[in-house]
């Protein structure tokens, strides 16, 4: 049961994390007058990240659902599930980092995708990845802690699985940080 409150706890450190990402985000941005009821279109980095957030959870879930079903020690030992956890993991690190790097492609050529308003938010997109990241070790330890009290050792099959949880929980909160850097309320 303990071990349920502390995830739970972690859960809700990265939902504030977000959170004072976005307080961050949002205080760096140009001041722009907009009449009221008018809202601004959505620009081309923000639908790009929109969609590649959408594609990246829902590859990495698929990675995380076929984990879970077949077990760490399956996963380990039995090539065809794990070059499928592989290819989704693989598939979302793609989908979650087309966003910058076509950002920064579009700004380096100078195209007129990228504003200066764009430029801030891409500044302050990545705040929360270091808390997120430390979140998601802090969960793993408590999980694994708890999971192996008084055995020998943690199996070696979990250090692939945090080593994915860490990179790909990275590049959502860095798209969900552009994502919510547009949003003016």
């Amino acid at each position: 049961m303990a071990v349920i409150f502390w995830i739970v706890l972690a859960l809700g450190l990265v939902a504030v994390v977000i959170g004072a990402a976005a307080y961050r985000t949002r205080a760096v941005l140009p001041p722009i007058e907009l009449a009221p009821g008018e809202e601004l279109p959505t620009t081309a980095l923000q639908r790009l990240a929109g969609w590649a957030l959408v594609l990246g959870v829902a590859l990495t879930t698929t990675a995380a659902v076929i984990v879970v079903q077949a077990g760490p020690t399956t996963y380990a030992d039995d090539d065809a599930t794990r070059l499928a956890v592989t290819a989704f993991a693989l598939g979302a690190l793609v989908a979650l980092v087309a966003p910058t790097m076509l950002a920064g492609m579009w700004a380096a050529r100078g195209d007129r995708r990228v504003d200066e308003r764009d430029r801030a938010i891409l500044a302050r997109a990545p705040a929360g990845q270091s808390a997120a990241i430390l979140i998601v070790l802090a969960i793993w330890t408590i999980a694994l802690q708890e999971g192996y009290r008084g055995a020998a050792g943690i199996p070696g099959e979990y250090l692939i699985l945090i080593f994915w949880s860490c990179l790909l929980v990275s590049m959502v909160v860095s798209n969900a940080g552009i994502l919510i850097g547009y949003r003016r309320g």
